[in-house]
């Protein structure tokens, strides 16, 4: 079966708007896991934040991953015992 030139010319757009939804298809799946991993680690530091547990060890495996992530990790902050040495 020979094509025309009409039947080349739409089977040319069909593919173009195949790779155009393929295309929007990975943006939007990668929005949203870039969207979710933000939101992640905004949960995990407010939760921080409100329970004040920036100096011990963290409470969930999501906190853990944040400090991991942002490399904050264990804050020692207690004052040691002896007093300051210089």
């Amino acid at each position: 079966m020979v094509l025309s030139t009409a039947d080349e010319v739409r089977e040319g757009f069909m593919d173009r708007i195949m790779i155009a939804v393929a295309i929007a298809t990975a943006l939007v799946f990668g929005t949203g896991i870039i969207a979710g991993v933000i939101v992640m680690i905004a949960m995990a530091v407010r939760r921080e934040d409100r329970r004040s547990t920036l100096t011990g060890p963290p409470p969930d495996a999501a906190a853990r991953g944040v400090r991991r992530l942002t490399g904050v990790g264990l804050r020692d902050i207690t004052p040691r015992d002896g007093g300051w040495r210089q």
